[in-house]
């Protein structure tokens, strides 16, 4: 009886580690441009390609909602546009050169250059 009881315990043992697990697998986020979120991947409209913004950025400033967050600027060649990644910011936030900076196309988003350098408005 010990031994029947034994065995049922073995097999079941050995049958749970066959399971298969359907979980989701690390690196498998692609958005619809292909780019790999969670390893820190945006689709950059300016360059037509994933980058990672924060190795890519030419300029970095606080996101002015919160200090802990971080905004990053990748300008275009000719320094006309500039495009913006923040967590808060929606994606393709493009931004064109004006007289006292860069913004939006609606205006909503601002980039302009004051005493300490360039500061992002909304």
């Amino acid at each position: 009886m010990k031994g029947k009881i034994l065995a049922l315990a073995v097999l079941g043992s050995l049958l749970a580690g066959c399971a298969t697990s359907q979980g989701k697998v690390t690196g498998n986020d692609r958005d619809a441009h292909g780019c790999i979120g969670s390893a820190g991947y945006s689709y950059s409209f300016l360059r037509s390609e994933c980058v990672q913004p924060f190795e890519v950025a030419q300029a970095r400033l606080d996101d002015p909602d919160n200090d802990t967050l971080a905004i990053y600027l990748l300008f275009s060649g000719d320094k006309k546009l500039v495009e913006v990644f923040g967590a808060n910011l929606p994606e393709n936030t493009i931004l064109q050169q004006n007289p006292s900076g860069y913004a939006s196309k609606d205006g909503k988003i601002r980039l302009v250059r004051g005493v300490k350098g360039l500061k992002l408005v909304k």
